[in-house]
């Protein structure tokens, strides 16, 4: 299970760096197209394609798993307080399934899209070019499946402290 624990979140954390990286590459994008327009009057006509695309759908879902890994997913906690720990502890393992279902739905639906759009190699039309954009369907289905087996996995560690304290570690590990 500790190799299970690992793995996930290892992935998690290469997913979430992706991510990450994709907010770089988008401003290096968007920062390049400016200055050829700008400076030299050449645009490039696939940015906003681009970047609606592959960088967005990259930075909004595969970093899920990590923030849900670290706890960094907004929550609010309007009656925490007045829960007893054990409450609170059941409280949170029912979110937490709950999350883990919601990702497992979202995950199905997802990966039926990007097989369906792979299959067709779905296109974008800018301009005299075609742009193939089929890639980006993978980007949700992978995200929401990784942050499915977390949840699951913190959901566990809720209920078995044994399991929960190597998530803990791995979630604030550099």
């Amino acid at each position: 299970m500790h190799l299970l624990v690992t793995l996930a979140a290892r992935a998690a954390k290469f997913f979430g760096y992706l991510g990450a990286l994709a907010v770089v590459a988008m401003m290096l994008h968007i920062g390049l197209d400016v200055i050829l327009r700008n400076a030299f009057r050449i645009s490039l006509d696939t940015v906003p394609e681009i970047v609606a695309r592959y960088y967005m759908t990259a930075l909004a879902f595969l970093p899920l798993a990590w923030l849900e890994l670290r706890r960094d997913m907004i929550s609010v906690e309007l009656l925490d307080f007045a829960l007893s720990s054990r409450a609170r502890r059941l409280s949170d393992i029912l979110v937490l399934l709950i999350a883990a279902i919601v990702y497992a739905l979202l995950a199905w639906t997802n990966w039926d899209k990007a097989l369906s759009e792979t299959r067709v190699g779905t296109l974008v039309e800018i301009a005299t070019y075609k742009m193939p954009v089929w890639h980006s369907f993978w980007f949700p289905a992978i995200g929401f499946t990784l942050a499915t087996f977390v949840t699951a996995l913190l959901a566990l560690g809720r209920l078995w402290p044994a399991l929960g304290a190597p998530l803990d570690e791995a979630a604030h590990e550099r």
